[in-house]
């Protein structure tokens, strides 16, 4: 009986090269082989298998391979000990210095240098999770998943392996050969490359800085879509909107709900609800009558147009067209154009321009205002230049020629230089401020002089053709040279006004 006995024994030791378990299941983890097998039952009453040298398991299409395990048949749970290795279809390979699986929830935990592959990327960390009832890989204390060039860190972090696609949360980094990103949640497609980010994030490349809340980058295609919160730091610009669509190759960016774009050289901000941004031209282009406003020294200047366009090239203009508002505290306008350069600091108004100063309306076919130290310097009004003031009531003094040049001092209209074809019209006034007649001159060339609004002075270069006519005897056609139209409606009063 002894010899019988001893005979057995032998037998399973010779078979364990390439031991199977024949009373296994599919839901069980089957030993395939081990060097060397051992039967006992620890403290608890549970029967264990102890297996030692080149252990082999199986679960479905799941292998598993160490140096050494434990398991407990009744309950189905295995621990494997040193070069731990699984293997889980065709893609998927673990690996790690220790590793517990439970075969009944065919839940794995690797610990000490763990790691998940697949054909697509690779997750480190120091415990592992997979979970191959649902396909997924994941750490909870601070891991690392690399892809092509792209590596990405978290605090913790669930990769699907079914659909490619990671969930990293709590302090997650990207590193990139082209850009490196900090959120505070992030979903990764290691198949499409594809970013998708919550909560507070940092983009970072050697042009620019992208911060938002929300939003989505594909790396393969450098394109981006950010939400509510974004700002692009792209000096001297700052871009911020609500809903931008960014490709990063092409320096082309689409804003769609409100934005807010800010030059610092130029000192001019455009604000709007739909623009497109051109990171290579430094240049904005907004509709939907954006609002830009320019700092010019120590005064600003607001516009708005149905369109308008700032750029940071040589030039350093703006322009805006068409239905042209302007306010400055010492120039309003309408237009159907405008340009602005910065270089000259000339702006120039086409197609119906009218400007007002003070009680003053002027208007020609173009006009140009030069502007100096953040005030109006001089105004040229070419073809059709007409400058009418206010008197009282339907009084109104009245110059007009093929051209007229305004001399500002201090922000007022102080003196004019009416060329060709030159007219003019003003109301006397006896000792006590009552009009007592309009006088009307004509000559080639004249210079007029204006005190506070007024015309005081009449210098005339050529000779000239000079009526007075008593108020009383003045028809209603003598009150206006031919052409006059005042706009006085139409003049903004406030930036709130265009």
């Amino acid at each position: 009986m002894k010899n019988l006995i001893l005979l057995f024994f032998i037998f399973i030791w010779a078979k364990a090269i390439s031991q199977t378990d024949t009373t296994s299941s599919t839901k069980e983890v089957r030993i395939i082989h081990a060097d060397k097998l051992q039967f006992y039952t620890d403290a608890q009453g549970n029967a264990i298998r102890k297996m030692v040298g080149n252990v082999q398991l199986q679960q479905d299409s799941t292998y598993m391979y160490c140096d050494s395990a434990f398991l407990k048949k009744e309950e189905n749970v295995v621990d494997m000990y040193s070069r731990v290795r699984i293997t889980d279809g065709q893609n998927i390979t673990a690996t790690a210095d220790k590793l517990n699986y439970n075969g009944n929830e065919k839940m794995a935990k690797l610990i000490g240098k763990a790691k998940l592959t697949d054909s697509e990327m690779q997750i480190k960390s120091e415990t592992l999770y997979y979970d191959r009832a649902n396909s997924i890989g994941y750490y909870l204390n601070g891991g690392v998943l690399t892809t092509d060039e792209t590596v990405l860190t978290s605090k913790k972090a669930y990769y699907h392996t079914n659909t490619s696609e990671a969930f990293f949360n709590e302090k997650v980094h990207i590193d990139d050969p082209e850009y490196s990103l900090d959120s505070d949640t992030l979903m990764f497609n290691t198949q499409t490359k594809v970013s998708t980010f919550y909560g507070n994030t940092s983009i970072y490349n050697t042009e620019s800085t992208i911060l938002c809340n929300n939003g989505t980058y594909d790396t393969q295609r450098q394109i981006a879509t950010f939400g509510y919160g974004t700002t692009i730091l792209n000096e001297p610009q700052i871009l911020k909107a609500d809903s931008l669509y960014y490709e990063k190759q092409n320096g082309y960016g689409k804003a769609m709900r409100a934005f807010d774009w800010y030059d610092k050289e130029m000192k001019v901000s455009v604000i709007g609800t739909d623009a497109e941004y051109f990171e290579n031209e430094s240049k904005i282009i907004a509709i939907n009558r954006p609002l830009l406003v320019s700092e010019i020294d120590e005064d600003t200047l607001f516009l708005r147009g149905d369109t308008v366009i700032a750029i940071n090239d040589f030039t350093k203009r703006f322009q805006a067209f068409p239905n042209v508002r302007v306010f400055k505290t010492d120039l309003q306008a309408v237009a159907d154009s405008l340009y602005y350069s910065q270089n000259d600091s000339m702006m120039r108004l086409y197609e119906n321009p009218i400007l007002w100063n003070e009680e003053s309306e002027m208007k020609g076919d173009t006009v140009m205002v030069q502007i100096a130290n953040s005030k109006v310097e001089n105004i040229f009004f070419i073809d059709k230049a007409f400058i009418l003031t206010q008197s009282q009531g339907k009084l109104f003094d009245q110059v007009k020629g093929k051209k007229i040049t305004g001399y500002f001092a201090d922000s007022k209209l102080d003196k004019m230089l009416v060329e060709r074809n030159a007219e003019s019209l003003y109301f006397g006034k006896n000792d006590d401020g009552a009009f007592i007649g309009g006088n009307q001159s004509k000559s080639v060339n004249m210079w007029i002089y204006v005190v506070e609004s007024k015309i005081k002075k009449i210098v005339f270069l050529d000779k000239p053709e000079a009526v007075f006519t008593p108020i009383t005897k003045m028809t209603e056609s003598m009150f206006y040279l031919k052409d006059f139209k005042a706009n006085f409606e139409l003049r903004p009063i406030s930036k709130e006004d265009l």
